[in-house]
């Protein structure tokens, strides 16, 4: 008997990809699918997806496919030697078409077109509406709300986090599912008894192989899958084989591809708030105007445990030397040898432009009580009368989310899900010589996962994993990582 040997990433099992009309006719597509994309996002509720079909049936025709059609999508990775992953660990949707496109004539009998889906969840999330009053904590009225009016079965929400405070109140003035939860996630806060790492740093997501989570930042942060990626060819590996394919160096634990589309856009991230902001709030009962700042600085000295590895990705704490180059006759005529620079200017840090981003608002205290003095405490309180720096983190922190991205292909597996952290092994394009350690030591490579797209291919039954992160922090201080004192001399030429 030959012994399994784990030879290919990305192979899995089909248990079913079925298209299914209005008259509830069925059909086994899996032998026209070409390609399919499944997406999940921290920055979007529900998960969609691309199914590319070649049809030589007229499927389009004989099952009147026109846009209202589900299609049910269940695989499997493959685990220890060829053994099928666990129910928690596979993806099992059915989702619903509700575009039709790329139509395209392959020849006289077969055409190609891509069939988009989503939950079916969002179209109701779309169309219905609300109007009511809420009370509680947001996150209570959230889940009231997805519950009664968007039909979520509870079994469905996988992580689900209490918000401060809970005497929140407010009425829904005819607002669809879809903007109730926006507003939900843009103002829920755990609360600053918790020590947040950023205020107001909820999301609202749902997964592939889990469901609905209502999740803070801090979260996130603290969930590191526990398998490491690396990268680089494991083909002259000749254990590799032998070892679980989604264990430690198994063959869907290697990296194939890295592609880093930004590692700081510093002029982005000042004018988008992400190291300094002013928050304007008018109070209409008191005729005063009340000023609230939010830095980098503040926000990472708070609690820089909490963050994904403990430091800002800008220099903090002082101010910037500006130089001017000074020209003189030897410099100009060796181009071999650096001008001369004198100091010229000095330039805030850019966690104080505090005037960069400048946002207003208003605050109407005890607008839900009969309160008779305004020192009193507010038995409920609108969304708008809490006044702090609350608003402006939660800009700051998805400004940061967009600073150093980094976008990796794995083979494909089912058991990975956005909004966890993720270990991986990059060595540094830098060969070393004379036992020189070349490692990076400002960035743990400690990423934080926010888009997956789940690529598989059908008639193989292999796929691959694209995968974005983000590094929302540095392991060191910047100005206190000095990487060319453990690097040899440059050579002279």
């Amino acid at each position: 008997m030959t012994e399994k040997k784990n030879m290919q990433g990305g192979v899995f099992t089909i248990d079913a990809i079925n298209l299914v009309n209005q008259e509830g006719e069925s059909v086994d597509i899996q032998n026209s699918v070409l390609m399919f994309r499944l997406y999940e996002s921290i920055y979007n509720k529900f998960v969609t997806g691309d199914i590319h079909i070649i049809d030589g049936l007229d499927l389009l025709k004989n099952f009147k496919i026109v846009g209202d059609e589900y299609i049910r999508i269940s695989i499997k990775q493959i685990e220890g030697m060829g053994e099928e992953s666990a129910e928690e660990f596979s993806i099992d949707r059915d989702l619903k078409v509700y575009k039709i496109s790329a139509i395209n004539r392959v020849d006289q009998s077969t055409q190609s077109y891509v069939l988009k889906v989503c939950d079916p969840r969002m179209f109701t999330a779309r169309n219905t509406r609300v109007s009511r009053v809420m009370r509680g904590s947001y996150d209570k009225m959230l889940q009231n709300v997805l519950i009664e009016e968007g039909h979520i079965p509870t079994e469905e929400f996988v992580h689900w986090e209490d918000t401060k405070p809970e005497n929140q109140q407010m009425v829904l003035p005819n607002w669809t599912i879809d903007k109730f939860i926006d507003f939900c996630v843009n103002n829920s806060d755990k609360g600053m008894a918790d020590n947040a790492t950023y205020q107001n740093g909820m999301f609202f997501y749902e997964t592939l192989n889990g469901g609905f989570c209502f999740k803070s930042i801090d979260e996130m942060f603290q969930q590191e899958f526990p398998l490491t990626f690396s990268y680089g060819s494991r083909q002259g590996d000749t254990k590799t084989a032998d070892i679980d394919a989604n264990a430690d160096g198994g063959v869907n634990t290697v990296i194939e591809s890295i592609e880093h589309p930004q590692r700081a856009d510093t002029l982005r991230g000042m004018i988008g708030g992400a190291y300094a902001s002013t928050q304007l709030t008018y109070d209409p009962i008191r005729k005063v105007e009340e000023i609230d700042l939010y830095s980098i600085d503040e926000v990472f000295s708070r609690n820089s445990e909490g963050h994904l590895s403990g430091h800002p990705m800008i220099r903090t704490g002082g101010q910037n030397e500006v130089f001017e180059k000074v020209l003189t006759t030897e410099n100009v005529v060796d181009a071999k040898v650096s001008p001369a620079v004198s100091d010229k200017d000095v330039d805030t840090n850019l966690g104080y432009k505090y005037d960069a981003v400048r946002i207003s608002d208003t605050r109407m205290i005890h607008a839900y009580d009969n309160a008779t003095t305004l020192d009193e405490e507010e038995t409920f309180k609108g969304w708008s009368a809490k006044v702090d720096t609350a608003k402006l983190e939660r800009r700051a922190m998805l400004e940061i989310l967009q600073q150093n991205r980094i976008i990796i292909t794995i083979p494909l597996r089912t058991d990975l899900s956005v909004g966890t952290v993720i270990k991986l092994d990059i060595p540094p394009p830098q060969s070393s010589t004379g036992g020189v350690d070349i490692a990076d030591k400002m960035n743990d490579n400690r990423y934080l996962i926010t888009d997956i797209c789940v690529n598989g291919v059908p008639a193989d039954k292999v796929g691959k994993l694209f995968i974005e992160c983000v590094k929302e922090s540095y392991a060191r201080k910047i100005a206190d990582y000095t990487p060319l004192d453990n690097t040899a001399a440059p050579r002279k030429v």
